[in-house]
């Protein structure tokens, strides 16, 4: 097994792995250390079944059902894939609720000729490099993250900042410093599709450090890009990193299959709209 960076901001590419085998308690270590520390994952030339996806990323922590079953599909074009086609804005997968996933893995299953990519900003690494003036701005504030329900999804970034939330939409908050779950590293809290508000400013001052914070956590330095090919595996810590991706167009068919890890989330309040 080989380690090496994926990117200067986060992530590593494991190369030499077969994952459809057991591994030693060395080699499960030696990933352990490397996702805590860098917090993506990439496994190139993989070939996994549904079981076999489900049984590699459990390694990693108890796997969640979600609402369509597990694994589910990120497709622009099965019948029981989501999120289409359309660009996805920058965020955690759940994020407005209280307890998001601890992590999510793709598969590479169906990857177009012309190739396609997912993006991934370091939080953390944005925490670290936060500057004074900006730090000095958010001590003591919370970021509300909230998701429009009558949006098909919310992908093209926050809705809600526009006018008043409305209580019935899924929301929480969080110290825009978030403390990681295991390290109690902070983490930059806030993210494009779901951060509303920071409290307890008024609105206009508000959405000004919002897009202050934006402009340093999405700085090229912070980011990694993902381009897949089939077989890929990606594993990523869905607290400390943040995804989005280009539009992908309908001209060729892409899959990617996916399984999350930690608590089930409570789907109902969305009946049926897709949301990520």
């Amino acid at each position: 097994m080989e380690i090496r960076d994926a990117a200067p901001a986060l992530g590593v590419v494991v190369e030499g792995l077969d994952l459809r085998r057991e591994l030693s308690a060395a080699e499960q270590s030696r990933l352990d250390a490397a996702f805590a520390e860098r917090f993506l994952l990439v496994f190139p030339d993989q070939d996994l079944t549904d079981a076999q996806h489900v049984e590699a990323v459990a390694r990693f922590g108890p796997v969640a059902a979600e609402a369509a079953g597990t694994p589910t599909f990120v497709s622009n074009h099965r019948p029981d894939g989501s999120l289409g086609s359309s660009a996805a804005s920058f965020h955690i997968d759940f994020g407005f609720f209280p307890n998001p996933y601890e992590a999510i893995s793709l598969y590479g299953l169906e990857i177009p000729a012309a190739g396609t990519e997912t993006w991934f900003v370091n939080g953390v690494l944005a925490a670290a490099t936060l500057p004074v003036d900006l730090r000095e701005r958010v001590q003591g504030c919370v970021a509300r993250q909230a998701v429009d329900v009558r949006s098909p999804a919310g992908q093209s970034g926050v809705r809600v900042r526009e006018g008043r939330l409305d209580e019935t939409f899924p929301h929480t908050l969080r110290p825009v410093l978030w403390p990681h779950r295991t390290s109690g590293g902070e983490i930059l809290g806030v993210w494009e599709q779901h951060t509303d508000a920071i409290l307890p400013l008024d609105p206009d001052p508000s959405t000004a450090l919002i897009e202050d914070l934006f402009a340093h956590l999405y700085r090229p330095e912070h980011t990694y890009v993902h381009h897949w090919t089939p077989g890929d595996l990606v594993v990523w810590d869905n607290h400390a990193i943040q995804h989005g991706r280009p539009a992908v167009g309908t001209e060729a068919p892409r899959t990617l299959r996916r399984v999350v890890v930690g608590e089930p989330q409570d789907l109902s309040l969305f009946s049926g709209v897709r949301v990520a």
